[in-house]
């Protein structure tokens, strides 16, 4: 833990704890990631206010950033508010208003001078203190100016403003119902009367990436499409990035276990990458066919970039996701690099679509792609290892499978 900034004013400690209270209901619901954003509040020695966060690296205010750096930061800090904002609306549907209240009042956006960075992570400081009385100001013997209002073109423009209003609500209909009145989809093996299967997609990331050891970090994916394309094989960074087990082996071994666990009824499609300019549709594959859709993974490669917008997209146009419920999972190892905003594309998505939902298993330690799930209403997975990755790829396909964990 290290402290990131220091104040010279004083709080009681009352107020100190509510902050706390706030970053622990946070905590409670979401992984550390989401709660690092916001900086603890301490008491220095001298009883000044000290702001600490337990994440590693130097703090860097906003303001000593590169443009790039910037516009990253503030994605991060985006998804995460984003989060904040379903799981105030998830509370609140469900009768919670205090803790949905505690929630919005870390939502907002963000001071750009108390905004740091942490290693890539957004930290913020001198978030929800009371603010300051402002100074007393001697009353003014002047008399005011007078005000010449222009009422007439104000009731002149009302009509035009109401059909603009008329016309955002309409659009944003579908999204605006699924973010304030949320649904949770109830696993197809624990319905009651199921009469309509689900659909469902799996979205598999076959950029190439995916060929490198599990265990890599992100600094060793860095360097071995940065200055690992100028060595040979028998370097020894770039051999141990391409030994075994490959995130790609990895998930063609996990995709047995979710693969035998799905109910019956359900027929899966899968969808891999071609690059950034084309997606393949491998098909749809009933309960008798998924033998052969276990010996068709096999002879699928990983190569080329990562189209995760334009594949989010190709899944969901092939299913309904408006009066029949749809699943999507996509099964990935980082952000999208085709030079497409895939927190744009699930936004569209899950204001069209309200009934679909997306899981997201992300073996990559890029959090950037977290917005799909946060979107529409699906989970988030992360994991690093072979044992990990088969069993949250179950978890994610949950909804669909015939194991589901019924309450």
């Amino acid at each position: 833990m290290q402290r990131v900034a220091h104040d010279s004013a004083t709080y009681p400690q009352d107020v100190l704890a509510a902050l706390d209270a706030k970053v622990e209901l946070v905590r409670k619901h979401f992984p550390p990631s989401v709660a690092n954003l916001f900086a603890k509040p301490r008491p220095g020695s001298d009883g000044a206010l000290q702001w600490w966060s337990e994440l590693g690296g130097q703090p860097t205010p906003y303001t000593q950033l590169d443009e790039q750096q910037q516009s990253r930061l503030l994605q991060i800090y985006q998804q995460r508010q984003d989060a904040l904002g379903h799981l105030a609306n998830a509370l609140q549907g469900r009768g919670d208003a205090a803790p949905a209240s505690a929630l919005r009042s870390l939502i907002g956006p963000p001071d750009l001078h108390n905004l740091y960075s942490l290693n890539g992570d957004p930290v913020v400081v001198r978030w929800g203190l009371p603010a300051l009385p402002p100074p007393a100001v001697a009353p003014s013997s002047a008399p005011a100016p007078a005000r010449h209002g222009r009422r007439w073109l104000w009731l002149a423009l009302l009509p035009l403003l109401l059909i603009g209003l008329l016309w955002l609500l309409w659009f944003w209909r579908g999204y605006l119902l699924h973010v304030f009145n949320p649904q949770p989809l109830v696993s197809y093996a624990c319905q009651k009367d199921p009469s309509v299967a689900p659909d469902f997609v799996v979205v598999l990331d076959t950029s190439g990436s995916m060929n490198i050891n599990i265990a890599a970090s992100q600094a060793d994916e860095q360097w071995f499409f940065q200055e690992g394309q100028h060595y040979d094989a028998r370097h020894p960074r770039k051999a141990m990035l391409l030994s075994e087990p490959t995130r790609l082996a990895v998930a063609k071994n996990a995709f047995g276990g979710m693969i035998g666990s799905l109910h019956p009824d359900i027929d899966m499609r899968l969808i891999t990458f071609a690059g950034c300019d084309r997606q393949v549709d491998q098909g749809v594959f009933a309960h008798a066919e998924r033998q052969q859709l276990l010996a068709g993974l096999q002879n699928i490669t990983a190569n080329e970039g990562t189209p995760l917008a334009a594949s989010l997209e190709k899944a969901a146009s092939l299913v309904d996701g408006r009066r029949r419920d749809a699943v999507v999972v996509m099964f990935i190892d980082g952000e999208d690099g085709c030079e497409r905003d895939v927190c744009a594309v699930s936004r569209r998505i899950a204001r069209e679509q309200p009934r679909l939902r997306v899981n997201v298993v992300n073996i990559g330690e890029s959090t950037l792609s977290n917005c799909i799930a946060e979107n529409t209403g699906g989970r988030v997975y992360s994991a690093s290892s072979e044992q990990e990755v088969s069993r949250i790829l179950l978890q994610a396909s949950e909804e669909v499978s015939s194991a589901a964990q019924c309450q």
